[in-house]
């Protein structure tokens, strides 16, 4: 396992995780399809408003971030 996600309550706050997921994908783009796939079950059972993924290759660092509601901004 290469990346974690993580649904957030608060958008703003990366420590409002409310439901953390590991995809089996090693490759970025597939761990984001993975979470968009995921991202109405988080937003409908823990009102999750955002995630973010983390890859674990990398010491956890923030690699992707999506809002449910705006645009998704790219953190690389």
């Amino acid at each position: 396992m290469r990346y974690q996600i993580e649904f957030l309550r608060r958008p703003s706050d990366e420590e409002s995780v409310c439901l953390t997921r590991e995809p089996e994908a090693h490759d970025l783009r597939l761990a984001e399809f993975q979470a968009q796939a995921w991202s109405e079950q988080a937003q409908t059972a823990h009102g999750a408003r955002a995630w973010q993924i983390r890859d674990l290759s990398k010491n956890g660092r923030i690699v992707s971030v999506e809002l449910f509601d705006d645009a998704a901004p790219r953190v690389h």
